[in-house]
């Protein structure tokens, strides 16, 4: 069977949660910690990270298939990340990370279903270097492997496919103490799966907060 019916459309009606609001808080308790007068770290770091995903409709076409939309239900991500900034030129960082998109459910009636990923991506992001406060933007690229389930009263279907993935990432970072430091940050993650008879292309905006390491 077709992964999605081709009937499913409509608008998007997303519920936005206040996540921002915990996560401000959590960052100006940060913002108020004194840094430590130390030497400076290295420049190398690892960091952990969490998001909070609001998805766009994921977009289903192909060549015997009329495009339509389905409708998703927000979701989460967690990742992890392996740095490093360019001593001689501290206006530059790459990374490596591996990150989790979980289960986004189905948010049509009559369906149940979800999309989930595991992705790599390396990034290079153009960052302020002085002070604490470091205001960073970039770009990632890599590889996506995601999983489609879908079960209606005509059938179901589970299948995986890997695809090239992109993202666009801007953000604060926070030095903590120069060892510590902390992150807020949004992200537009964007993949295209080649599935048996379609295409899905999957878009995600993130709220993303971690926490680095620098040695």
């Amino acid at each position: 069977m077709q992964m999605f019916p081709q009937d499913i459309t409509g608008p998007m009606r997303r519920k936005y949660n206040l996540i921002l609001v915990p996560i401000l808080v959590a960052f100006l308790v940060l913002a108020s910690t004194p840094a430590a007068k130390a030497t400076e770290a290295g420049p190398f770091y690892v960091g952990v990270f969490g998001g909070y995903v609001i998805p766009n409709d994921l977009e289903v076409s192909g060549s015997d298939v009329v495009r339509f939309d389905v409708k998703m239900k927000d979701s989460w991500m967690l990742g992890a990340k392996f740095g490093y900034i360019v001593p001689t030129f501290k206006w530059v960082a790459g990374e490596v990370e591996y990150n989790y998109l979980a289960k986004q459910d189905i948010d049509v009636a009559g369906i149940n279903g979800d999309f989930s990923a595991h992705n790599v991506m390396a990034n290079l992001l153009a960052r302020y270097p002085e002070g604490r406060f470091h205001p960073y933007a970039g770009f990632g690229l890599g590889w996506s492997r995601g999983t489609f389930k879908a079960s209606t009263i005509e059938g179901s279907a589970d299948e995986s496919a890997n695809a090239f993935a992109w993202q666009i990432l801007a953000g604060l970072n926070f030095e903590i103490t120069p060892n510590l430091s902390a992150d807020l940050g949004y992200r537009y993650f964007q993949s295209k799966y080649s599935l048996e008879d379609s295409d899905v292309t999957a878009k995600n905006h993130i709220i993303v907060i971690g926490v680095n390491y620098h040695f």
